[in-house]
């Protein structure tokens, strides 16, 4: 018994090595191609409103009558976008935090706040025109408003409610995409905000 189960147990042995081979050497070639499709995709992401994407391009109106256009922001510096509505409370709350970001970096990083109070339920309040002037005058907010009463940007970024804010640097990449402002979207907008600074000279 032991001469005719010790030449099977050989053989298990050297299939069992063979698998383990075969494994190894497949594995290698999956890892370099997949080393080599990440780093493709990190020089070349795709048009979206994922990280790591170049946000898709739009143009629009403010609420002071003046035009733009996210890509004449490429090369020059990077953008906060901010989705919200008047009806946010959260949104109110951080409104504070974004006149201050706006007076420390008007002159390097392009602030702009998007409304979309046409996610509301009721319909009175899907035209925002006026009403967001007003809100605009009351708490006096210093940067960029834009309507979004036709929901289009709001299907262009996927948003799903509010506030969603996406910063995206001066190249037109996104770089990240949060819910709420935090200390760590803060440091990581000073980090983007001095790369911005250091490559122009």
């Amino acid at each position: 018994m032991n001469n005719t189960s010790e030449p099977r147990m050989i053989k298990r042995s050297k299939l069992s090595l063979f698998i383990f081979l075969t494994l190894i050497l497949s594995y290698i070639p999956f890892g370099l191609s997949y080393s080599t499709a990440k780093a493709a995709s990190t020089e070349n992401p795709d048009t979206g409103y994922n990280v790591g994407q170049f946000a898709a391009d739009f143009s629009t109106i403010d609420t002071d009558g003046k035009s733009f256009q996210l890509s004449e922001m490429r090369d020059k510096k990077p953008v906060y976008l901010i989705f919200w509505a008047t009806w946010c409370k959260t949104c109110k709350h951080e409104m504070p935090t974004f006149i201050d970001l706006y007076e420390r970096h008007n002159s390097d990083l392009e602030i702009v706040s998007i409304n979309v109070d046409s996610l509301s339920f009721w319909s009175s309040l899907k035209k925002s025109n006026q009403r967001v002037k007003e809100y605009v005058d009351q708490y006096q907010i210093p940067y960029r408003v834009i309507l979004d009463d036709e929901e289009k940007l709001i299907k262009q970024f996927n948003v799903q409610g509010t506030p969603t804010q996406l910063l995206i640097d001066k190249e037109g990449v996104i770089r990240k995409r949060y819910p709420l402002f935090t200390e760590k979207t803060e440091r990581l907008i000073e980090k983007v905000v001095a790369e911005n600074s250091s490559n122009q000279f």
